[in-house]
């Protein structure tokens, strides 16, 4: 019976249909083996698909909660793909089954592990008594550790390799382990030991708690007794936890932080109060444990309003105590780590904790916490700079926020033509204002929903870390402005700034960099400069966005002086000029080559020096450009920065990998005389050298480093040197090679000075060798000295003296390949001649060819080279110009040059 076609077609569509879904459908292959680890320990799951073609991957919980993507990451290959769930530090919140989903459209394959996690306390959560204490050599001392939640652990105490017993004592949420531990028994006293609680869970896996410090010494040494603080000699500073102070605190309740005690006369006397008050350190252990959660993104909108409801209500509080107002930063240093998307409503409620916190009843605390910690009001500033460029706005409308000591505004770019970005921010309390204007034309260059935002403070810069060695002050507002995607695109800022900085003084425009001083951060003028200033108002003009400023400088030099004016005339004119020696050395090298190369030693030698010059050429000329460009205030992209800093980096380190190449040739000419390689053989070795290295190095460089975008510097095009040493790639080789060439120099010399038997190269062949061992006499030791110093400028903090030293010297560097790599060679002078001569200057140099009593203008025994000769100390000379030097035509004939060949 045959099948109608309405059939036939809906069995083929149903066929088709499965054959699509099967295509689509992945098969998921998740790690056997059982996941069962105690916290504070790592696990990872790793789940793989045989498929490729999907639009989505994600984790779920089993309550449906989605994982936070920084917990797992997924790569794709050409015939599947798989994706990794890693924790490095597990939490009993972690306990359960998790889903690895591969979504194509509406078809989904998922792949389920259950993981247990076994309680076990985490170390920083173990608090010991005393953290160090004296104790008399016949006396005891209560040690304990405590902890939160109570579990099924075996705990002991240990000294060395002894085991101490430990009583438990609930109180409430603390739960203790404590030991009264006795001095008689260690064996000898003036000693320190150490101790440490050792926790033990069902899982047989453990952890270490803090040590405990205990000084042992006579107990006539002792003056100072407290039951609570314990005893102490004179003079003896101890820290204590603050729940285990005099300081009142309750065990629902605890307070944090540390309070430090100084034992003076009989008496302890408090000496610094780091407490964290009860609220804000229950805050700062939630935020310690929402960051290692699986469901951070979820809870932390809630975390941050009530942050913000409780650091309100604490003002008066938090003006009195430093350790509240660190635990505050720290806790927003560790949230704004967590979002990829925050909402207007999680950003206002920053600002409103920010704002409590930079308020003036505030500002006096500030100054006691620096005293200790100095990075604060900077971590502060990158915290709330994370926040900002993690906004995004959706459909309601750009936030703005306004309060006393913050304010806010923000847009977000929609269309490809794009307003200029305007905003201004006036404080009247304060008598500051500033402005902020991005040109519509660098906007366009943004991505489609970027969010830019602009925040000001108006009490930040008297905080931040002010640079007093060089007499620079912040008298501004601190303007930071963000965008949410990154721009490689060419970018410029403008803002004004109302002066409230005395009279007289230089004005600086400065962006915070987070990176100097150790990351503890610090003013810097990179990238930004003084557009126009008339006393009352300042604006500067940025091609980077950070936190800006303008600092007064009463003593520091003027940038436009006359010595700043100087080196970069200097600069340019040394670099110009060692461009046209090396164009005019290649020029001479392409009129002369045919003459000057028909031997092997000859045909190498200049084969080196032709791309010396050529390398050096290309290198100063990309040089010049780029810093014509950025000197002239106008912007470079990041690619063409890139591009930039890689071509310099690859043709200076060319340069100097020739050099070599120049220097082993010679080496291999002297010492391995009955070795013999051909022409291209030798060619091939030489080009792979003199290119070939340095384009290793200068590729894996960049591969190493660009994915970072930490390639070249912030405002430079040129290796990186802060955050990645990318320098040393450069610097290493660049001295190596010129340490190399000076000791092949001096064998080379030597060997020449005091032949052995059987190794007499020809007289045309020894003259080549001559030329050689002078080229690099000569061409060593100056580059090096050269370069000796301009390594030393491109480090920071470089004394003025090395940058002019540098930019004198090159103005010789070209020079020097000019003469002494090229027109020093006597084939080359007298093939000069014998091109360009007259014919008066050709029966001359006839004539003293034959009489052989006149020499080339450029020989060894004429006046210029005479000069030459007084100049690097040679109080005689040596005639390498006789007749049978110029009979380059015997190569085949001489066993000699046979044998160097």
């Amino acid at each position: 019976m045959l099948m109608s076609p309405e059939i036939l077609h809906i069995e083929l569509v149903s066929f088709l249909l499965s054959v699509l879904f099967a295509f689509f459908s992945a098969n998921l292959t998740i790690t056997p083996d059982p996941i069962s680890v105690s916290e504070g320990q790592n696990f990872s799951i790793k789940c793989i698909s045989d498929v490729s073609n999907y639009d989505e991957v994600y984790w779920n919980t089993s309550a449906g909660i989605k994982i936070y993507q920084r917990f797992y990451t997924t790569r794709r290959y050409l015939d599947g793909a798989e994706s990794v769930l890693t924790v490095k530090t597990s939490t009993r919140e972690w306990n359960g089954t998790y889903h690895c989903i591969f979504r194509y459209k509406n078809s989904y394959s998922i792949a389920t592990k259950d993981v247990i996690v076994h309680p076990l306390p985490l170390k920083l959560n173990i608090m010991v008594d005393p953290l160090e204490a004296t104790v008399s050599c016949s006396g005891s001392h209560h040690i304990k550790c405590c902890i939160e939640e109570d579990g099924d652990y075996k705990v002991t105490f240990h000294m060395g390799s002894s085991s101490l017993p430990a009583a438990k004592e609930v109180n409430k949420k603390q739960v203790c382990y404590k030991h009264n531990f006795n001095a008689s028994s260690v064996s000898w006293c003036s000693k320190t030991v150490d101790v440490c609680c050792h926790f033990t869970n069902a899982a047989n896996n453990s952890v270490w708690s803090p040590s405990m410090k205990l000084n042992l010494v006579p107990g006539e040494n002792i003056t100072c007794q407290d039951p609570v603080i314990g005893v102490g000699e004179p003079g003896k500073v101890i820290q204590k936890l603050c729940r285990f102070s005099n300081v009142p605190s309750s065990p629902e309740s605890p307070i944090g932080g540390t309070i430090t005690y100084k034992c003076v006369g009989s008496q302890w006397e408090e000496k610094r109060n780091d407490c964290i008050s009860a609220p804000i350190n229950s805050l700062l252990q939630m935020a310690k444990a929402l960051i290692k959660s699986p469901s951070q993104d979820e809870m932390l909108p809630t975390y941050l309003k009530d942050l913000s409801i409780s650091i309100d209500k604490a003002e008066h509080e938090i003006s009195s105590s430093p350790g509240s107002l660190g635990a505050i930063i720290n806790i927003l240093d560790l949230l704004s780590t967590v979002p990829t998307q925050v909402n207007s409503e999680m950003m206002t409620h920053v600002l409103s904790t920010v704002n409590v916190i930079l308020g003036k009843p505030v500002l006096n605390t500030w100054k006691v916490l620096q005293q200790q910690w100095t990075n604060q009001s900077s971590q502060l500033l990158h915290s709330v700079e994370r926040f900002s460029q993690a906004l995004q706005s959706g459909d309601s409308p750009p936030l703005s926020f306004s309060q006393t000591n913050v304010q806010m505004s923000s847009t977000v770019i929609k269309s490809s033509h794009p307003e200029t970005y305007q905003q201004r921010f006036v404080f009247p309390y304060f008598d500051l204002w500033g402005n902020v204007v991005i040109d519509k034309s660098y906007l366009e260059n943004l991505q489609s929903d970027s969010s830019i935002v602009t925040m000001a403070f108006p009490t930040l810069q008297a905080i931040l870390a002010q640079d007093i060695q060089e007499n620079n002050f912040a008298e501004s507002l601190v303007m930071t402005t963000t965008v949410s995607h990154n721009t490689t695109m060419p970018f410029r800022i403008s803002m004004t700034f109302k002066n409230n900085s005395p009279s007289g003084g230089e004005t600086k425009c400065v962006f915070w960099n987070f990176r100097l001083a150790n990351n503890t951060g610090g003013w810097d003028s990179s990238g930004c400069y003084v557009e126009e200033g008339d006393g009352d108002n300042v604006t500067c003009i940025c091609d980077h966005l950070t936190s800006f400023s303008i600092l007064m400088s009463p003593g520091s030099p003027d940038p436009s002086s006359l010595l700043g004016i100087l080196l970069d005339i200097i600069s340019y004119v040394g670099v110009g000029f060692s461009i046209l020696s090396l164009a005019a050395c290649l020029v001479v090298e392409a009129v002369v080559w045919k003459s000057v190369t028909k031997n092997r030693t000859s045909y190498m030698r200049h084969t080196c020096i032709v791309n010396i010059a050529a390398s050096l050429l290309v290198a100063n000329t990309w040089f010049i450009v780029v810093a014509a460009i950025q000197d002239n205030r106008y912007i470079l992209c990041k690619t063409a920065c890139v591009a930039a800093t890689f071509f310099i980096h690859f043709f200076y380190l060319s340069v100097f990998f020739w050099m070599l190449t120049l220097g082993l040739m010679l080496f291999y000419r002297l010492v391995f005389t009955l070795h013999e390689t051909s022409r291209s053989t030798q060619k091939a070795i030489a080009f792979c050298l003199g290119y070939g290295c340095p384009l290793a190095i200068s590729v894996i460089t960049l591969g190493a480093t660009q994915p970072r975008e930490v390639y070249t510097r912030k405002n430079v095009c040129w290796l990186n040197w802060e955050d990645t040493k990318a320098l040393l790639a450069f610097a290493i080789p660049a001295l190596i090679i010129v340490v190399v060439n000076i000791t092949i120099t001096i064998v080379v010399i030597t060997k020449i000075l005091r032949p052995s038997i059987g190794d007499k190269p020809c007289k045309q062949e020894k003259s080549s060798l001559f030329q050689i061992s002078k080229s690099i006499g000569v061409l060593t030791p100056l580059l090096g000295l050269t370069w000796g110093f301009g390594l030393t400028t491109v480090f920071p903090g470089t004394n003025l003296v090395f940058h002019i030293i540098f930019a004198i010297l090159n103005v010789f560097q070209g020079l020097f390949i000019l003469l002494f790599g090229c027109l020093w060679d006597l084939k080359v002078q007298e093939a000069l001649l014998n091109k360009f001569s007259l014919s008066r200057w050709s029966s001359q140099h006839s004539k003293s060819t034959s009489l052989g009593s006149s020499t080339p203008v450029f020989s060894m025994s004429s006046p210029i080279s005479r000069r030459f000769n007084n100049l690097f100390g040679k109080t005689g000379t040596y005639n390498v110009s006789t007749p049978e030097a110029t009979s380059s035509s015997l190569e085949n004939s001489s066993s000699a040059s046979s044998l160097l060949n």
